[in-house]
């Protein structure tokens, strides 16, 4: 048991490297950015261009949620008070 208790805290010690977050949100914004040229043409033949606004923003939506979920799993640990154990 001591074993594996040593173990939880040397992962519950262990930062995650801002580098990894801050790399993923930049691509991130820069893919959702120029999401809305990717779509046009998709857009193109309908008379609905407004569509691409409400679109691109329910992508955005969904791809930062997800990304917010990642970051908050990456540190699973925070949300259990190991330390009183």
């Amino acid at each position: 048991f001591e074993d594996i208790s040593g173990g939880c805290e040397r992962i519950f010690g262990t930062p995650i490297p801002l580098v990894y977050s801050r790399h993923t949100v930049r691509f991130l914004t820069t893919f959702l950015l120029f999401l809305p040229f990717g779509m046009y043409n998709q857009f193109g033949d309908s008379w609905n261009h407004i569509g691409l606004i409400p679109s691109a923003s329910l992508v955005a939506m969904f791809m930062f949620g997800i990304e917010e979920l990642a970051t908050s799993l990456e540190e699973p640990f925070s949300i259990l008070p190991l330390i009183g154990i």
